[in-house]
């Protein structure tokens, strides 16, 4: 049998043999193309190029198929698409991202995209709880660190930490585009007219940035006890000066129409107090400390103010018409009337004041809400009034101050919806100023958004703890556990378990009932449920072994009655009228205060934002002629009154630790 050729061999050893057909196999190549006739070459186009911005549904769907961590990312920027009109759905695919897994640049863009979310939301607390973690503090990229300073400030303004406000503010406002900034400037003019005088001054000294020099400028012309004549003097020298800033769109419309007014001091104010019958123990409270807020300002000539001291005539409303009264005033030469205090007297001055003087009522005229800070007077009411408005010329109006639980009610619903809770049960004793305070904290409270789980009613013969259990559903709990029991035949374990639905307490009490409410609610394993009350359920005096009972109770307190806060003037009152140091304390705070508006009514109404510090709070006064309070929130621990911090997170981890 032949040997097989191996043909690479064959080709190899003879390649001469081959050459002569390879040529020919060549040339029919080349022939049979030459015969075809000539193709046309066809382009397509390319593919088009998508430039829009991917929807978020289509970085969803992409993030479903790619790898951790690239998923995480497309959804993160998912979410920063859905944030201005689906803020929950952003919400919802941001938790599905494990977020200890994430890189650190994750992690940072993820906390400020919630951020923004609870922003929204109105959970301000949560604010702080994802801005507040190292991957955002040491995060380079400088938009993000931006955009966290921000949400900061804002976050610290609406808790009234306006000086860690400006903190964030001062290295953010910098690095925007005056586009950016210009969304920001409310904001921001809101933290400066809060900051202290004294900062501001350093600020203004230190700072080489032309435009923050002229914030702070403006902003210190606002600051409190300032007279209106030099404010108005110096707002025309800033407007001169800065005459491009931004901040002029602060300034007042009617600047110029203000300056008459300026040099206007009544020359004689009329008390209409009464100081005789059952108000006069009120009465002569608030004429005895608007007299020493009379006779400091004599003492103390540093201000302007103080030059133009008036003459003060005293007028006793008990029993007397008080129209009547009210004219015998004005033809004794008064400017400004200062009272009456009772309610009712209030609402006929209000309806035909006396023409040609100032009104500033020491009670509200408003019908719809009344209150009772004291249990024998008829002292104030709440919510805004249609008040009337001064002349033409600017000179005369009503004006309406006092201590109000209604308006202490509302700060709470705004405390708590703030704090970020949303369903709250409340605890209301049958005095009418308690029912009032009640319907006031739920107008306020359902129209910022939350819900009222219930109403418990107690009065001087409630058993507490009875009260607390079946408002917390306790009972409830114990009741099953027995049917179980008894169907079984036999003791199971139990322990009782409180209602689930409630992050919140309210409670319209006063000191006595409110030591009994707070342990009766811990006592049925609500402890741990943030509680907040008006200032009723404080005494007013420091009572450590007594006030142990209010642990982690947050309260609204004046400042006068804020522990270990320095003030010469109410060291003067409780030194000369010992009552001031009990229940009647704020009346003689409203009367100092009173004397100390007197002057700056014009001023506080006209120029928005100015407001001085008085013994009853930060008072301002709104368009319609109404003083507003602002107080600050205090919470008990160790039987002791403590500033209420911001919370850090949902469970309040306040109401869960021990005393110390």
């Amino acid at each position: 049998m032949p040997a097989l050729i191996n043909n690479e061999d064959f080709m190899r050893d003879n390649p001469s043999r081959f050459r002569p057909i390879t040529a020919l196999i060549i040339t029919a190549i080349l022939a049979g193309c030459s015969s075809q006739p000539p193709q046309r070459v066809i382009q397509e186009p390319l593919p088009k190029v998508e430039t829009t911005p991917r929807t978020a549904d289509q970085l969803l769907a992409q993030a479903e198929r790619a790898a951790f961590p690239e998923s995480a990312r497309l959804k993160i920027q998912a979410a920063h698409k859905l944030l201005s009109e689906q803020p929950y759905r952003a919400q919802n695919v941001l938790e599905s991202i494990p977020y200890d897994n994430l890189p650190s640049d994750l992690q940072a863009n993820l906390s400020l995209i919630r951020a923004e979310i609870a922003e929204r939301n109105g959970q301000n607390w949560e604010v702080f709880h994802w801005l507040d973690r190292e991957p955002v503090i040491n995060s380079s990229d400088s938009s993000l660190v931006t955009r966290s300073h921000i949400l900061r400030a804002k976050a610290f303004n609406r808790y009234g930490e306006y000086l860690a406000a400006l903190d964030e503010w001062l290295p953010a406002i910098p690095n925007l585009r005056p586009n950016q900034q210009e969304t920001l400037y409310q904001d921001f003019w809101t933290t400066l007219l809060h900051v202290p005088h004294d900062r501001l001054m350093a600020l203004n000294s230190q700072t080489v940035d032309t435009n923050l020099k002229g914030w702070l400028e403006l902003a210190m012309i606002y600051s409190p006890g300032k007279a209106l004549d030099r404010q108005l003097e110096n707002l025309s020298q800033w407007r001169n000066r800065w005459s491009d800033h931004p901040a002029r769109q602060f300034l007042p419309d009617n600047l110029n129409s203000l300056s008459p007014e300026a040099i206007s001091h009544p020359r004689k104010i009329a008390l209409l107090l009464p100081t005789s019958g059952p108000l006069a123990t009120a009465g002569k409270s608030v004429r005895d400390g608007f007299m020493a807020a009379y006779y400091s300002a004599i003492a103390d000539h540093s201000g302007s103010d103080s030059q133009h001291t008036p003459e003060i005539l005293f007028f006793d409303t008990h029993k007397t018409d008080i129209l009547k009264l009210a004219e015998r005033a004005r033809n004794a030469g008064a400017e400004l009337i200062i009272g009456p205090l009772d309610k009712g007297n209030v609402i006929r001055l209000k309806q035909s004041p006396p023409g040609g003087v100032t009104i500033l009522a020491l009670n509200y005229a408003d019908t719809n809400y009344a209150d009772t800070n004291y249990a024998d007077t008829n002292y104030v009411d709440s919510n805004y009034a249609d008040i009337s408005q001064p002349d033409d010329t600017g000179r005369f109006g009503f004006y309406q101050f006092g201590l109000s639980t209604e308006d202490e009610a509302k700060l709470a619903a705004q405390r708590g919806i703030l704090d970020g809770h949303r369903r709250v049960l409340i605890f209301a004793s049958n005095a009418s100023w308690s029912q009032r305070a009640v319907e006031s904290f739920m107008a306020e409270w359902k129209k910022l958004g939350g819900e009222v789980a219930g109403i418990s009613q107690f009065d001087s013969q409630s058993e507490y703890s009875k009260l607390a259990g079946e408002a917390l559903l306790v009972d409830k709990s114990q009741q099953r556990a027995r049917q179980i029991s008894r169907l079984l035949r036999e003791q199971i374990g139990f322990e009782p378990r409180r209602r689930q639905d409630v992050d919140m307490i309210f409670m319209t009490a006063s000191p006595e009932e409110a030591r009994q409410i707070k342990p009766a609610i811990a006592y049925q394993y609500a402890g741990d449920i943030p509680a907040y009350a008006t200032s009723n359920a404080y005494s007013g005096q420091t009572s450590q072994s007594r006030d142990q009972d209010l642990n982690f109770l947050r309260v609204p307190v004046m400042q006068w009655y804020i522990p270990g806060l320095r003030s010469p003037l109410k060291q003067s009152i409780t030194d000369t009228w010992p009552t001031a140091r009990g229940q009647y304390g704020s009346l003689f705070a409203l009367g100092a205060d009173s004397y100390n508006l007197h002057p700056r009514l014009q001023q506080l109404r006209s120029l928005s934002g100015s407001r001085i510090v008085g013994l009853t709070g930060w008072l301002s006064i709104n368009e319609q002629g109404r003083v507003s309070r602002e107080l600050s929130w205090q919470i008990f621990r160790n039987g002791q009154l403590r500033p209420l911090p911001i919370p850090v997170q949902n469970t309040d981890a306040l109401a869960a630790q021990t005393s110390k």
